[in-house]
């Protein structure tokens, strides 16, 4: 499924206020939806159902103030609850129900910015990252379809060499999830049926509050210095009453209450599965970075290291501390270019939102902080807590063999103490484990691959091979896979090219796939491949074909679109047929994505 990235709008000029005029800038993204009846292995309450999803995005400037909103819409038709009323699953259905497909009209975002020269005064909301995101990172990741900015008062300054960044605010992710119909609203109560007791309203989302800054120096010197900190108070979104109901009046706690007992109500509701910070009340990162952007113009140099500490769950949690490092090394000279990434985390987790991800469980990536993996930017790979508990690094060597063409090859060695159920570490590296050879997982991986361009850049090659191979200490194999990448797209004349574009991979993972009573699991396929044929500058004609062999899934998808630019700044996209569902990541960021098989009509404009 497509995930639409707006471009910078066009500015309209409106009659001016004190002789200064008024700028108008405008986005609409409108999208619409029908999902058919499910295929095999996909559940009903996932399909069939209708959707509207608008967000309209403002931009109005005057002199040095910028006034910003974006206004998003959800309507939803012939809903599982709407189709089916077969007694036994009606409760399933509306429990399910109570927090997805709900019709809505709100403000994502809203903000007043001023600027002048190197100041900057932003007041609402606002998107924030320190170094690279190991201690703070608030911002859109539009593939995954994550928007998660900090509401409140956020101030730069910058005068060479020095700079500074200062912020406080409660986080506001995106409350919509366009590919699950899931959203972060508090959920509708669900009536008494039949046995079942009533379930009455209850939050998602917690009221997270988060301060920080960053005070840079050395800006345009050989030597950038940055530290940076970070501190995230999980307190409840609502007052709990005495029978531990929310009071969910508008002007009762606003903006939620830190007082201890709902404080304690709420974060009790959060699961501790997917890490400690989740239901911690305080966490505290503090980053150092030391940057040399130019080895006499032959290289550069970034080190950035983190400390963390957190407020125990309870008085048998004792790893409470972590830290982390990341470096990385460029280095060129001729033909040659060489890039070494290296990471090394010691129970240093992502600041995670105050999620329930036992009812929302698409909302369970919202983090405020993405530590560098030093894998590739679609790594899906590292499962469980990998980045958690980690040492290792990555190098990739680039020849340029002509202007025109590029080869190039990685290597990567791993080890994780996180990545295996029941793995961890202290603040040293030392395995926490029982177990500690079962998990301890050590991975190598493994690229190689051409970027060639011809016909003056008009028509290119990009292709690559990789092999991944995880085993733990035991020597037993945890995941495998050999993958072949390759895009084509070829200059034909006139406004027309092709494309061609595929990713095909053979996997094997213990414990998935399995067959009979062969609880380690088979390898299977699987694989997409799209061409598309490109007429400059309106069209854009593609057809494309997914496919698995995976134990309970339809064998092949069958997709087609059709984009049609009105303007350069606006487009109209029709597409129909099936996508397969699973595990999409990006940079470090992944999400799981349900199959889609339906129509759906994407409608930007700009001006």
């Amino acid at each position: 499924m497509a995930m639409f990235c707006a471009r910078e709008a066009l500015a309209l000029p409106l009659p001016a206020v004190g002789d200064t005029p008024i700028s108008l800038e405008v986005t609409e993204t409108s999208i619409l939806a029908q999902r058919f009846l499910p295929r095999q292995g996909e559940r009903p309450e996932d399909q069939g159902y209708f959707a509207w999803l608008n967000r309209l995005n403002i931009a109005l400037g005057w002199k040095k103030l910028t006034f910003g909103a974006r206004i998003d819409t959800s309507i939803y038709a012939l809903r599982p609850e709407d189709r089916i009323d077969t007694p036994s699953q009606r409760q399933n259905l509306l429990v399910d129900g109570s927090t997805r497909y709900r019709n809505a009209v709100y403000p994502a975002k809203l903000w007043l910015g001023y600027k002048d020269g190197g100041l900057e005064i932003t007041a609402g909301d606002s998107y924030v990252q320190f170094g690279r995101g190991l201690v703070l990172s608030l911002r859109k990741v539009d593939e995954l379809g994550i928007d998660t900015t900090v509401f409140g008062g956020k101030v730069s300054f910058q005068k060479d060499p020095f700079g500074a960044t200062f912020f406080a605010g409660l986080a506001n992710p995106a409350r919509v999830d366009e590919p699950t119909g899931r959203a972060l609203f508090t959920s509708n109560p669900v009536p008494k049926i039949g046995d079942f007791q009533p379930i009455p309203t209850q939050p998602l989302f917690g009221s997270d509050r988060l301060v920080g800054g960053q005070i840079t120096a050395g800006r345009g010197l050989p030597v950038i210095l940055s530290t940076h900190a970070v501190h995230l108070t999980k307190c409840a979104p609502y007052r709990y009453d005495a029978s531990g109901n929310i009071v969910d009046g508008s002007l009762d706690r606003p903006i939620g209450t830190c007082a201890e007992t709902d404080r304690a109500t709420w974060l009790h509701e959060l699961p501790t599965t997917l890490g400690p910070i989740l239901a911690s009340r305080e966490t505290t990162n503090l980053g150092q970075s030391i940057e040399v952007p130019s080895l006499w113009g032959h290289g550069s140099i970034y080190l950035e290291g983190a400390v963390q500490t957190r407020a125990a769950l309870s008085t048998n949690d004792a790893q409470t501390t972590g830290n982390a490092l990341y470096a990385s090394v460029v280095a060129t000279g001729g033909p040659v270019a060489n890039t070494i990434e290296m990471k090394s985390n010691r129970n240093f987790y992502p600041l995670a939102g105050a999620v329930n991800v036992t009812r929302a469980a698409a909302f369970a990536n919202i983090a405020y902080s993405i530590p560098p993996t030093a894998e590739p930017i679609i790594a899906d790979t590292m499962f469980g807590f990998f980045n958690v508990c980690v040492d290792g690094a990555r190098d990739r060597l680039d020849y340029r063999l002509t202007p025109t063409a590029l080869a190039y090859a990685t290597f990567g060695y791993f080890v994780s103490r996180s990545e295996i159920l029941g793995g961890g570490c202290t603040d040293s590296g030392r395995s926490t484990a029982t177990d500690k050879p079962g998990t301890t997982d050590y991975v190598t991986d493994g690229s190689i691959g051409v970027e060639l361009r011809f016909d003056n850049d008009r028509t290119a090659v990009f292709a690559n091979l990789n092999a991944r191979n995880d085993v733990n200490g035991k020597d037993r194999a945890y995941y495998r896979e050999l993958a072949a990448t390759y895009t084509v797209s070829k200059y034909l004349g006139g406004p027309y090219s092709i494309e061609l574009a595929g990713r095909h991979r053979y996997r094997i993972q213990n414990g998935e796939n399995i067959r009979g009573t062969d609880y380690t699991g088979e390898p299977w396929w699987q694989g997409e491949h799209q061409n598309a044929l490109k007429i400059a500058p309106k069209w854009v004609l593609s057809q494309g074909f997914e496919y698995t062999s995976y134990v309970g899934l339809p064998s092949y998808y069958v997709n087609g679109g059709i984009l049609y630019k009105f303007t350069s700044e606006s487009n109209v996209r029709l597409y129909a047929g099936q996508n397969r569902g699973g595990l999409r990541c990006v940079s470090g960021i992944c999400r799981v994505f349900p199959a889609f098989s339906g129509a759906r009509m994407e409608l930007t404009l700009r001006f």
